[in-house]
């Protein structure tokens, strides 16, 4: 449903904040421009799931990644890593930090930097989904269960 969403809305550019699961999921995210970090539910596999991005011509598949997009800085990580999360945002250098691990919706600001936790599609309370408009730095919560 979470894909339908985003082909609808004509999203080309997705943001996976890790527990991939397994490297067939791929194969739903791979016309989309990804950028995708490994999760905790992922290690046991995390091998084959760079393996299989690759093949896909996706990017590699990190605990972490940072980019740009539209003149803004972004770095994603699963959420796990406590002090990874502190010192990215005590860094200022970010002008959003994309997690996950908790499985539920947060957006906030800290330190000048948004903060957003899309939620998760499994193996949680509610489902949801997150897209983020980076001209005008509006997010939408979008759940699943209410469609």
């Amino acid at each position: 449903m979470a894909i339908a969403i985003f082909q609808s809305r004509g999203i080309k550019t997705l943001i996976h904040a890790g527990d991939i699961t397994s490297p067939r999921m791929l194969h739903y995210l791979k016309d989309f421009e990804c950028y995708m970090v490994l999760g905790n539910g992922d290690l046991i596999d995390s091998e084959e799931i760079d393996v299989k991005a690759n093949e896909l011509g996706m990017k590699s598949v990190n605990l972490k990644a940072e980019f740009d997009l539209a003149g803004k800085k972004f770095m994603v990580f699963h959420g796990h890593d406590v002090p990874m999360y502190r010192d990215a945002v005590a860094s200022g250098k970010y002008n959003y930090i994309i997690k996950g691990h908790t499985h539920h919706f947060e957006n906030y600001v800290s330190n000048e930097c948004r903060i957003i936790n899309p939620g998760a599609v499994y193996r949680h309370d509610e489902s949801s989904i997150a897209i983020l408009d980076i001209e005008t730095g509006k997010v939408e919560k979008i759940v699943l269960e209410d469609l």
